[in-house]
């Protein structure tokens, strides 16, 4: 089986399944459920009993894993999430732990205490990241999208998506070639981690273009999110390099109701923040 038919049927079950992001944050304590959430939360662990363990890693990492080695792994990158806050005096999120924790086990295979080494290549050729930037990929971030404006719906809130574009991107290349430019797209992936909250789900949208979904954010809340990455980018970046970002929000659902009309609004706020002279958030 080819590596983008397994990603495809990946993001196809990922897709039927009733566990999203938000649960995952539940589940880790990173966001408190309301009553309602918490009857769901309840009932998915009824409902999917052994399995619910191994569905949560299957939308953190892409990969089925045994119910009996679930479990065992859940609380592993949950204690690998706490000893990142101790060293980084900051809880980078779930997401960030799970994405780093599976980096690791990949590229060090004598570490491999909780999956066998005869799997190595399953998780690699499942991956639903980005290979450059550890960011969830394209087609697995727009459909962490889909998911979370079903949930937007059911629930009668707000969501917000940034998109994010590095501008002059090819003056970079141009002058300090291809691998500069590679280690300037992933100092923009960390920018992202660091700077948005641990519910908030970022992803390379592709080339120099990045996205970043935020649950239960208007508008304003997500200009003020975006003008934070903006400024970061810029005091980052500015020590060797001159660079800036532009970003386009839109948000749901004064700005659309479908993923394809969301990002549509989002792709046209961030080239009007181009036209107007880039280095700026436009909504």
């Amino acid at each position: 089986m080819s590596d983008e038919t397994n990603k495809t049927e990946v993001v196809e079950q990922l897709e039927e399944s009733q566990i999203d992001l938000m649960t995952v944050h539940w589940e880790a304590g990173e966001k408190n459920p309301g009553s309602d959430e918490q009857r769901l939360l309840d009932s998915l662990r009824e409902e999917r009993g052994k399995d619910y363990y191994s569905d949560l890693l299957f939308v953190l990492l892409g990969n089925r894993y045994s119910s009996k080695e679930a479990q065992k792994i859940w609380d592993k990158l949950v204690s690998h999430r706490d000893s990142l806050v101790q060293a980084l005096g900051r809880n980078p999120g779930i997401v960030v732990a799970a994405l780093d924790w599976q980096t690791n086990f990949q590229n060090n295979t004598e570490q491999l205490s909780l999956i066998e080494s005869s799997k190595l290549e399953d998780v690699r050729e499942s991956a639903v990241v980005d290979g450059l930037t550890g960011l969830y990929d394209h087609d697995t971030v727009l459909m962490l999208l889909k998911k979370e404006l079903e949930r937007a719906k059911r629930h009668s809130e707000k969501c917000s998506v940034l998109m994010l574009d590095l501008d002059d991107f090819k003056k970079i290349n141009d002058e300090f070639g291809h691998q500069k430019g590679d280690e300037v797209l992933i100092r923009l992936a960390d920018i992202m981690r660091e700077n948005l909250r641990t519910i908030d789900t970022p992803g390379r949208y592709g080339g120099e273009e990045f996205i970043a979904i935020l649950p239960e954010t208007d508008k304003s809340a997500a200009i003020q999110s975006g003008e934070r990455l903006r400024k970061a980018v810029k005091n980052k970046f500015s020590q060797d390099i001159f660079l800036t970002i532009s970003i386009g929000v839109a948000c749901f659902p004064a700005d659309g109701s479908s993923v394809d009309a969301l990002l549509k609004n989002a792709d046209s706020a961030l080239y009007q923040a181009k036209d107007a002279g880039k280095d700026r958030v436009v909504a």
